[in-house]
Parts: structure tokens; sequence; C-alpha cells
């Protein structure tokens, strides 16, 4: 393996390392409660949930206060009308 290669994969490695023990560390500081992990994005009515909490102004919050922003976005697919 190149050294590049080999600072890639350690960089990337710590990184995961790094969020796995974030998330166990908010994990224990919630008390254990799996609504840590929660996090639901409805732009339909304009809800933002958080840990189970409901957040009533996202405009601190700065990627939560982008995707706000967005509207709502569409991912149904395409129909077409020649199919069966």
């Amino acid at each position: 393996m190149t050294s590049a290669k080999k600072i890639y994969l350690a960089v990337a490695g710590g990184l995961v390392a790094a969020g796995v023990v974030l998330a166990g560390i908010g994990f224990i500081a919630s008390g254990f409660d799996p609504a840590v992990f929660t996090t639901q994005i409805d732009m339909r009515d304009s809800t933002i949930v958080l840990g189970g909490v409901e957040v009533d102004d996202p405009t601190g919050l700065p990627l939560i206060e982008q995707l706000a922003n967005l509207g709502e976005i569409d991912t149904s697919g395409v129909a077409d009308p020649a199919a069966p």
C-alpha cells in the first residue's frame, strides 16, 4: 500500500472511531435513552424532531436551518403513462 493510502485509511478510521465514541457519550449522557438516535425532519408539516423532542425554531441549528429553507422535496418516481 502506498503511503497516501495508509494515511487516508488511518484518518478515516480515526473519524469513524471518534463518531462511535461521541455517539456512545451522547447515549450515556442521555441516561441510556434510545430516543437520542431518532431524528425526523418532515417538511410537509414543518416539524423537526431531534432525540424525541420537537424543535420549535430551527434557526440555531446550522444544517437543519438550511434544510428547513429548502421546502418540500419530491422523492417519488416519475410515472410512465405508457407503462402497463
